[in-house]
Protein backbone atom coordinates (compact mmCIF):
# COMPACT_ATOMS: atom_id res chain seq x y z
CA UNK A 1 0.00 0.00 0.00
CA UNK A 2 1.49 3.37 -1.05
CA UNK A 3 1.89 5.70 1.42
CA UNK A 4 -0.32 8.85 0.20
CA UNK A 5 0.30 12.56 0.74
CA UNK A 6 -1.85 15.49 2.36
CA UNK A 7 -4.97 16.05 4.32
CA UNK A 8 -6.63 13.13 2.49
CA UNK A 9 -4.11 10.57 3.26
CA UNK A 10 -5.36 8.59 5.88
CA UNK A 11 -9.18 8.64 3.68
CA UNK A 12 -7.02 7.95 0.97
CA UNK A 13 -5.69 4.78 2.34
CA UNK A 14 -9.17 3.92 3.93
CA UNK A 15 -10.46 4.17 0.73
CA UNK A 16 -8.38 1.77 -1.73
CA UNK A 17 -9.08 -1.04 1.60
CA UNK A 18 -12.89 -0.65 1.22
CA UNK A 19 -12.36 -1.04 -2.66
CA UNK A 20 -10.72 -4.35 -2.08
CA UNK A 21 -12.65 -5.43 0.35
CA UNK A 22 -15.43 -5.55 -2.61
CA UNK A 23 -13.16 -7.67 -4.30
CA UNK A 24 -11.71 -4.72 -6.47
CA UNK A 25 -8.11 -5.12 -7.28
CA UNK A 26 -7.74 -1.41 -7.62
CA UNK A 27 -4.10 -0.85 -9.04
CA UNK A 28 -3.84 1.73 -11.35
CA UNK A 29 -6.55 3.39 -9.41
CA UNK A 30 -4.36 3.44 -6.44
CA UNK A 31 -1.47 5.11 -8.43
CA UNK A 32 -4.20 7.66 -9.79
CA UNK A 33 -5.22 8.31 -6.32
CA UNK A 34 -1.24 8.47 -5.73
CA UNK A 35 -0.91 11.48 -7.72
CA UNK A 36 -4.19 13.40 -6.59
CA UNK A 37 -2.48 12.92 -2.80
CA UNK A 38 0.51 15.22 -4.01
CA UNK A 39 -1.32 17.26 -6.08
CA UNK A 40 -3.96 18.08 -3.25
CA UNK A 41 -0.57 19.39 -0.94
CA UNK A 42 -0.56 22.01 -3.84
CA UNK A 43 -3.76 23.81 -2.17
CA UNK A 44 -3.69 25.34 1.63
CA UNK A 45 -5.47 23.41 3.04
CA UNK A 46 -5.76 22.01 6.84
CA UNK A 47 -8.85 19.69 6.73
CA UNK A 48 -9.89 16.83 4.33
CA UNK A 49 -12.83 18.91 2.14
CA UNK A 50 -12.43 18.62 -1.16
CA UNK A 51 -13.97 21.45 -2.45
CA UNK A 52 -14.61 22.97 -6.06
CA UNK A 53 -11.45 24.24 -7.05
CA UNK A 54 -9.86 21.61 -6.01
CA UNK A 55 -12.17 19.08 -7.96
CA UNK A 56 -11.69 21.33 -11.07
CA UNK A 57 -8.44 21.73 -11.26
CA UNK A 58 -7.98 18.14 -11.06
CA UNK A 59 -10.11 17.43 -13.43
CA UNK A 60 -9.21 19.60 -16.27
CA UNK A 61 -7.86 18.60 -19.33
CA UNK A 62 -4.20 18.28 -19.80
CA UNK A 63 -2.19 19.36 -23.03
CA UNK A 64 -0.99 15.99 -24.26
CA UNK A 65 -3.31 14.46 -22.52
CA UNK A 66 -6.36 12.21 -24.50
CA UNK A 67 -9.92 11.90 -23.67
CA UNK A 68 -9.83 8.56 -22.73
CA UNK A 69 -7.46 8.71 -19.83
CA UNK A 70 -9.12 12.33 -18.67
CA UNK A 71 -12.14 10.48 -18.24
CA UNK A 72 -10.95 7.90 -16.14
CA UNK A 73 -8.82 10.54 -13.63
CA UNK A 74 -12.63 12.17 -13.48
CA UNK A 75 -14.29 8.80 -12.69
CA UNK A 76 -11.45 7.74 -10.32
CA UNK A 77 -11.68 10.76 -8.11
CA UNK A 78 -15.34 11.01 -8.15
CA UNK A 79 -15.55 7.64 -6.83
CA UNK A 80 -13.97 9.26 -3.85
CA UNK A 81 -15.65 12.27 -3.32
CA UNK A 82 -18.72 9.76 -3.16
CA UNK A 83 -16.87 7.60 -0.42
CA UNK A 84 -16.14 11.07 1.34
CA UNK A 85 -19.46 11.88 1.63
CA UNK A 86 -20.45 8.83 3.11
CA UNK A 87 -18.24 8.79 5.55
CA UNK A 88 -19.45 12.72 6.61
CA UNK A 89 -16.49 14.47 4.67
CA UNK A 90 -17.51 17.32 2.69
CA UNK A 91 -16.42 16.81 -1.27
CA UNK A 92 -17.77 18.45 -3.95
CA UNK A 93 -19.06 15.82 -6.55
CA UNK A 94 -18.26 16.16 -10.19
CA UNK A 95 -20.80 14.84 -12.37
CA UNK A 96 -20.39 11.67 -14.68
CA UNK A 97 -19.10 12.44 -18.19
CA UNK A 98 -21.87 13.01 -20.82
CA UNK A 99 -19.93 10.38 -22.90
CA UNK A 100 -19.73 7.71 -20.31
CA UNK A 101 -20.38 4.85 -22.29
CA UNK A 102 -23.42 2.40 -20.89
CA UNK A 103 -23.91 -1.18 -22.55
CA UNK A 104 -27.90 -2.08 -21.98
CA UNK A 105 -26.92 -5.47 -24.19
CA UNK A 106 -29.48 -8.08 -23.10
CA UNK A 107 -28.15 -11.02 -22.66
CA UNK A 108 -29.46 -13.98 -24.85
CA UNK A 109 -31.36 -16.78 -22.61
CA UNK A 110 -30.86 -20.23 -24.78
CA UNK A 111 -33.99 -22.66 -24.74
CA UNK A 112 -33.28 -26.30 -23.38
CA UNK A 113 -34.16 -27.29 -26.79
CA UNK A 114 -31.20 -25.23 -28.20
CA UNK A 115 -28.91 -26.08 -25.37
CA UNK A 116 -29.32 -29.58 -26.75
CA UNK A 117 -29.15 -28.52 -30.54
CA UNK A 118 -25.43 -26.55 -29.64
CA UNK A 119 -24.05 -30.08 -27.87
CA UNK A 120 -25.10 -32.10 -31.21
CA UNK A 121 -23.52 -30.11 -33.01
CA UNK A 122 -20.56 -29.52 -31.48
CA UNK A 123 -19.91 -33.38 -31.39
CA UNK A 124 -20.22 -32.78 -34.92
CA UNK A 125 -16.98 -30.55 -35.91
CA UNK A 126 -14.75 -32.00 -38.71
CA UNK A 127 -11.63 -33.14 -37.32
CA UNK A 128 -8.91 -30.90 -38.69
CA UNK A 129 -4.94 -32.63 -38.54
CA UNK A 130 -2.85 -31.57 -35.53
CA UNK A 131 -5.63 -29.43 -33.90
CA UNK A 132 -6.96 -30.27 -30.94
CA UNK A 133 -10.06 -27.53 -31.54
CA UNK A 134 -12.73 -30.13 -32.42
CA UNK A 135 -11.73 -32.26 -29.18
CA UNK A 136 -11.56 -28.69 -27.27
CA UNK A 137 -15.17 -27.43 -28.60
CA UNK A 138 -17.55 -30.40 -27.43
CA UNK A 139 -16.44 -30.07 -23.98
CA UNK A 140 -15.33 -26.77 -23.36
CA UNK A 141 -19.24 -25.23 -24.37
CA UNK A 142 -20.89 -28.04 -22.09
CA UNK A 143 -18.39 -26.69 -19.14
CA UNK A 144 -19.03 -23.09 -20.12
CA UNK A 145 -23.52 -23.93 -19.41
CA UNK A 146 -23.12 -26.64 -17.01
CA UNK A 147 -20.44 -24.97 -14.73
CA UNK A 148 -21.02 -21.25 -15.28
CA UNK A 149 -17.66 -20.23 -15.95
CA UNK A 150 -16.59 -17.93 -17.89
CA UNK A 151 -14.37 -18.28 -20.83
CA UNK A 152 -11.40 -16.63 -19.71
CA UNK A 153 -11.68 -19.21 -16.39
CA UNK A 154 -12.21 -22.13 -18.69
CA UNK A 155 -9.51 -21.81 -21.02
CA UNK A 156 -6.86 -20.83 -17.80
CA UNK A 157 -7.74 -24.05 -16.24
CA UNK A 158 -4.81 -26.61 -15.81
CA UNK A 159 -4.61 -30.28 -15.60
CA UNK A 160 -4.26 -29.99 -11.91
CA UNK A 161 -6.87 -27.80 -11.72
CA UNK A 162 -9.19 -30.42 -12.76
CA UNK A 163 -10.00 -33.17 -9.87
CA UNK A 164 -11.06 -35.79 -12.06
CA UNK A 165 -11.43 -38.15 -9.21
CA UNK A 166 -13.98 -35.37 -7.30
CA UNK A 167 -15.39 -33.55 -9.94
CA UNK A 168 -14.26 -30.50 -8.70
CA UNK A 169 -12.96 -27.13 -10.62
CA UNK A 170 -10.69 -25.12 -8.90
CA UNK A 171 -10.88 -21.43 -10.68
CA UNK A 172 -8.19 -19.15 -9.28
CA UNK A 173 -7.39 -15.50 -9.87
CA UNK A 174 -10.66 -15.40 -11.78
CA UNK A 175 -12.80 -11.37 -11.95
CA UNK A 176 -12.05 -9.49 -8.88
CA UNK A 177 -9.42 -11.75 -7.62
CA UNK A 178 -11.03 -14.39 -6.55
CA UNK A 179 -10.64 -18.37 -6.09
CA UNK A 180 -13.78 -20.64 -5.87
CA UNK A 181 -14.34 -24.55 -6.26
CA UNK A 182 -16.66 -25.63 -9.13
CA UNK A 183 -18.43 -28.85 -8.60
CA UNK A 184 -19.19 -30.96 -11.93
CA UNK A 185 -22.24 -33.05 -12.34
CA UNK A 186 -21.80 -36.40 -12.79
CA UNK A 187 -22.46 -36.47 -16.64
CA UNK A 188 -20.02 -33.74 -16.85
CA UNK A 189 -17.09 -35.37 -14.80
CA UNK A 190 -17.62 -38.51 -17.30
CA UNK A 191 -17.46 -36.34 -20.25
CA UNK A 192 -14.13 -34.61 -18.66
CA UNK A 193 -12.88 -37.81 -18.29
CA UNK A 194 -12.72 -39.09 -21.37
CA UNK A 195 -11.21 -36.27 -22.95
CA UNK A 196 -8.63 -36.21 -20.60
CA UNK A 197 -7.92 -40.08 -21.65
CA UNK A 198 -7.35 -39.13 -24.95
CA UNK A 199 -5.48 -35.55 -25.01
CA UNK A 200 -3.71 -36.04 -22.20
CA UNK A 201 -2.03 -39.65 -21.89
CA UNK A 202 1.11 -37.81 -22.28
CA UNK A 203 0.92 -34.01 -20.95
CA UNK A 204 1.93 -32.74 -17.38
CA UNK A 205 -0.29 -31.42 -14.56
CA UNK A 206 0.91 -28.14 -15.45
CA UNK A 207 -0.49 -28.20 -19.16
CA UNK A 208 -3.76 -26.26 -19.73
CA UNK A 209 -6.90 -28.36 -20.02
CA UNK A 210 -8.01 -26.98 -22.82
CA UNK A 211 -4.67 -27.20 -24.45
CA UNK A 212 -3.94 -26.49 -28.00
CA UNK A 213 -1.71 -28.66 -30.65
CA UNK A 214 1.38 -26.27 -29.52
CA UNK A 215 0.58 -26.63 -25.69
CA UNK A 216 -0.87 -23.34 -25.36
CA UNK A 217 -3.92 -22.66 -23.67
CA UNK A 218 -7.49 -22.17 -26.43
CA UNK A 219 -7.94 -18.56 -26.86
CA UNK A 220 -11.43 -16.77 -26.75
CA UNK A 221 -11.65 -16.27 -30.08
CA UNK A 222 -10.46 -19.66 -31.13
CA UNK A 223 -14.02 -20.83 -29.55
CA UNK A 224 -15.97 -17.99 -30.28
CA UNK A 225 -15.01 -18.48 -34.35
CA UNK A 226 -16.51 -22.39 -33.50
CA UNK A 227 -19.14 -21.44 -31.58
CA UNK A 228 -20.29 -18.92 -34.52
CA UNK A 229 -20.38 -22.09 -36.45
CA UNK A 230 -22.40 -24.51 -34.36
CA UNK A 231 -25.11 -21.73 -33.74
CA UNK A 232 -25.51 -21.76 -37.84
CA UNK A 233 -25.65 -25.20 -37.65
CA UNK A 234 -28.38 -25.64 -35.01
CA UNK A 235 -30.65 -22.78 -36.73
CA UNK A 236 -30.33 -20.08 -33.87
CA UNK A 237 -29.67 -16.68 -35.61
CA UNK A 238 -26.60 -14.68 -34.65
CA UNK A 239 -27.20 -10.54 -34.94
CA UNK A 240 -23.36 -9.91 -35.76
CA UNK A 241 -20.58 -8.41 -33.51
CA UNK A 242 -21.96 -6.94 -30.74
CA UNK A 243 -25.87 -8.42 -31.20
CA UNK A 244 -25.02 -12.03 -30.11
CA UNK A 245 -25.89 -14.91 -29.31
CA UNK A 246 -22.39 -14.82 -26.84
CA UNK A 247 -20.39 -17.16 -25.46
CA UNK A 248 -20.98 -15.18 -22.11
CA UNK A 249 -24.67 -16.03 -22.87
CA UNK A 250 -24.45 -20.12 -21.91
CA UNK A 251 -23.11 -18.39 -18.34
CA UNK A 252 -26.07 -16.36 -17.90
CA UNK A 253 -28.36 -19.40 -19.48
CA UNK A 254 -26.89 -21.89 -16.60
CA UNK A 255 -27.54 -19.04 -14.09
CA UNK A 256 -31.50 -18.79 -15.37
CA UNK A 257 -32.05 -22.25 -16.00
CA UNK A 258 -30.79 -22.95 -12.30
CA UNK A 259 -33.09 -20.29 -10.85
CA UNK A 260 -36.07 -21.87 -12.76
CA UNK A 261 -35.23 -25.36 -11.56
CA UNK A 262 -34.74 -23.74 -8.24
CA UNK A 263 -38.70 -22.54 -8.37
CA UNK A 264 -40.07 -26.19 -9.73
CA UNK A 265 -38.69 -26.93 -6.38
CA UNK A 266 -40.07 -24.86 -4.51
CA UNK A 267 -37.39 -22.88 -3.34
CA UNK A 268 -37.26 -19.78 -2.15
CA UNK A 269 -35.40 -17.75 -5.03
CA UNK A 270 -34.17 -15.15 -3.38
CA UNK A 271 -32.29 -17.53 -0.47
CA UNK A 272 -30.96 -19.06 -3.38
CA UNK A 273 -29.53 -16.27 -4.57
CA UNK A 274 -26.78 -16.20 -2.05
CA UNK A 275 -25.65 -19.88 -3.22
CA UNK A 276 -25.57 -18.76 -7.05
CA UNK A 277 -23.65 -15.60 -6.14
CA UNK A 278 -20.87 -18.21 -4.74
CA UNK A 279 -20.92 -20.28 -7.49
CA UNK A 280 -20.67 -18.06 -10.07
CA UNK A 281 -17.86 -16.46 -8.12
CA UNK A 282 -19.80 -12.77 -8.29
CA UNK A 283 -18.27 -9.87 -6.20
CA UNK A 284 -21.81 -9.29 -4.78
CA UNK A 285 -25.76 -10.55 -4.85
CA UNK A 286 -26.96 -7.58 -5.87
CA UNK A 287 -25.02 -8.80 -9.16
CA UNK A 288 -26.91 -12.21 -9.13
CA UNK A 289 -29.95 -11.17 -8.49
CA UNK A 290 -30.45 -9.34 -12.07
CA UNK A 291 -31.13 -12.74 -12.86
CA UNK A 292 -34.12 -12.86 -11.21
CA UNK A 293 -36.19 -10.78 -13.51
CA UNK A 294 -34.69 -12.45 -16.10
CA UNK A 295 -35.94 -15.32 -15.13
CA UNK A 296 -39.31 -14.15 -15.02
CA UNK A 297 -39.10 -13.20 -18.54
CA UNK A 298 -37.54 -16.21 -20.01
CA UNK A 299 -39.83 -18.05 -18.47
CA UNK A 300 -43.96 -16.19 -18.22
CA UNK A 301 -44.89 -19.35 -15.92
CA UNK A 302 -42.80 -18.85 -13.09
CA UNK A 303 -43.51 -14.88 -13.16
CA UNK A 304 -45.87 -14.82 -10.81
CA UNK A 305 -43.56 -17.06 -8.61
CA UNK A 306 -40.44 -15.21 -9.04
CA UNK A 307 -42.35 -11.21 -8.43
CA UNK A 308 -44.10 -12.68 -5.87
CA UNK A 309 -40.64 -13.41 -3.74
CA UNK A 310 -38.34 -10.52 -5.08
CA UNK A 311 -40.28 -8.64 -7.38
CA UNK A 312 -39.90 -5.51 -5.83
CA UNK A 313 -35.96 -5.81 -5.13
CA UNK A 314 -35.63 -6.02 -8.67
CA UNK A 315 -37.33 -3.61 -10.52
CA UNK A 316 -35.61 -4.30 -14.23
CA UNK A 317 -32.68 -5.21 -15.25
CA UNK A 318 -29.74 -3.27 -17.33
CA UNK A 319 -26.88 -5.31 -18.52
CA UNK A 320 -24.03 -2.79 -18.28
Amino acid sequence: MRSYEGVFAQLLTDFIVFKRSLGYKYEAEADELYRFSKFSTTFEISEPKLTKDIVQAWCGQRSNEGGKNNRRRICTLRQFALYLNSVGHPAHIVPPASNTRHYTYIPYIFTHGEIERIFTNSDQICPRRHSTIPFIIPVILRILYSCGLRISEAANLKNKDVDLQQGILEIKNSKFGKDRLVPMSQSMLHICRRYYQVLHRHSSIDDYFFMKADRQPVTRDNVYRRFREVLWESGISHGGKGSGPRLHDLRHTYAVHALKRAVDRGVDVYCALPILSTFLGHASVETTSQYVRLTADAFPDLRAAVEHTCGHVIPEVIWE
